[in-house]
C-alpha cells in the first residue's frame, strides 16, 4: 500500500509512520517542522526505501496541487493539526490557519483527482466540550466544542462532511482520546511528568478533578489503520480509551511505576477554562471488531523507558 501521513513528524503522527513502514507500506511523510516536532524521531529511516519526506506547509495550497498531481495513494492519514490547547487560547488564528484552512487546502486538492484515496482524518473528543458523567458520547449527538482548538477540529471535520456529500471525496473522521507515548513534546501532562520524575525534580499539578480517556499511541495508530479498509466513507468512528483517569490520578500511576512518589507537591492554581471530562462511546467501532490493546499501566511503562533511554528528545526544551 502505498500511504501519504500529514503531520508524519509530530507525536502520533510519527508513530504511524513507523508503523505502516513495519508493516512493509511505501509511506510518504507530508510535514513541516515546528516546535512540537523533531526532525530526529525519523532519522532511522532516512535510508528506507519505503520512506518519504516532503516539507510541504498545508496552507501553501499551490505547493500541495502539485505534490498530488506527481504522487498518487491508496489512503491519506491526515494528522497535521495543532494541537496544544492551552496555546490555542495565546494563539487562536493559528489553529485556525493549521487545522481548518490546512484541511480545506487538503480536501481540495484530493476532490481533484481521478482516484481519490480513502480520506482518514483524526479528530477529537474535545469537539463535544464538558461531558458530565456518566455519559459517554456516541459518535451521531451533536459536538459542542468550547475553546480554539477544539472549534477548529470541529470545524475541520464540517469540511470533511462537506466534501463528502458535496464532492464524493471518501472522508472517514476518526475521533480520538488523550494520546500517549514515545515522541510526545514535554509540554503535554504525561511526558512532563515522566521528565520530571528522571530528573529528580519536585512538581506540583493543578487543582480539580479533570477526567480523560488515556490512549496508549500504537493502538491508536492500528485503529487508524484498522480504518483505512473497514471505515465506512463519511462515517465518523470513535477511538475509545481502555482507561479514564483523573490529572491526578495519572501522576499517581506514573510516579509509583518510577518509585518517585515524594516528588509530588500537592496542587496550584487551576487550569485555564479546562473541560471537567470527556468520553466517548467505542462500542461502534468494537462491533466492527476494533478495541484497544494497552492498559494504562503497561503503556506508561513502555513509554517511561523511552524517555530514559532517549534524553537527546527532551533535554532542553521548555516545559513548565
Amino acid at each position: 500500500m502505498k500511504a501519504l501521513v500529514t503531520g508524519g513528524s509530530g507525536f502520533i503522527g510519527s508513530n504511524l509512520v513507523d508503523y505502516l513502514v513495519d508493516e512493509g507500506h511505501e509511506v510518504f511523510n507530508l510535514s513541516r517542522h515546528t516546535y512540537a516536532t523533531n526532525p530526529r524521531v525519523l532519522e532511522h529511516l532516512g535510508k528506507n526505501k519505503n520512506y518519504h519526506f516532503f516539507p510541504i506547509d498545508l496552507k501553501d495550497g499551490i505547493k500541495l496541487h502539485k505534490f498530488f498531481t506527481e504522487n498518487e495513494f491508496a489512503v491519506i492519514f491526515h494528522l497535521a493539526a495543532s494541537t496544544h490547547v492551552d496555546r490555542s487560547f495565546l494563539y487562536p488564528r493559528e489553529f485556525l490557519e493549521d487545522n481548518v484552512v490546512g484541511t480545506f487546502n487538503l480536501l481540495e486538492a484530493v476532490r481533484h483527482l481521478e482516484e481519490r484515496p480513502k480520506f482518514v482524518c483524526l479528530s477529537t473528543d474535545e469537539v463535544f466540550g464538558d461531558v458530565p458523567p456518566p455519559h459517554m458520547c456516541v459518535e451521531e449527538e451533536r459536538i459542542g466544542p468550547r475553546n480554539p482548538y477544539s472549534a477548529s477540529k470541529a470545524s475541520a471535520e464540517a469540511y470533511c462532511g462537506a466534501y463528502f456529500h458535496s464532492f464524493g471525496v471518501p472522508v472517514v473522521i476518526a475521533r480520538s482520546m488523550n494520546n500517549y507515548g514515545p515522541r510526545q513534546h514535554p509540554e503535554k501532562l504525561i511526558a512532563k511528568i515522566i521528565t520530571r520524575g528522571i530528573r529528580d525534580e519536585p512538581f506540583t499539578l493543578y487543582g480539580g478533578g479533570s477526567t480523560r480517556g488515556w490512549i496508549f499511541v500504537k493502538d491508536t495508530c492500528d485503529a487508524l489503520r484498522f480504518l483505512s479498509e473497514k471505515g465506512r466513507a463519511g462515517g465518523i468512528y470513535h477511538i475509545p480509551a481502555k482507561d479514564y483517569l483523573t490529572v491526578h490520578g495519572v501522576a499517581t500511576v506514573i510516579l509509583s511505576v518510577m518509585r518517585k512518589g515524594h516528588l509530588f507537591k500537592g496542587f496550584s492554581g487551576r487550569r485555564l477554562k479546562d473541560d471537567e471530562r470527556y468520553a466517548l462511546s467505542g462500542e461502534k467501532l468494537g462491533n466492527l471488531g476494533w478495541k484497544p490493546e494497552s492498559s494504562f499501566k503497561d503503556g506508561i511503562k513502555e513509554t517511561i523507558n523511552w524517555y530514559a533511554n532517549n534524553e537527546w528528545f527532551w533535554q532542553g526544551v521548555c516545559s513548565p
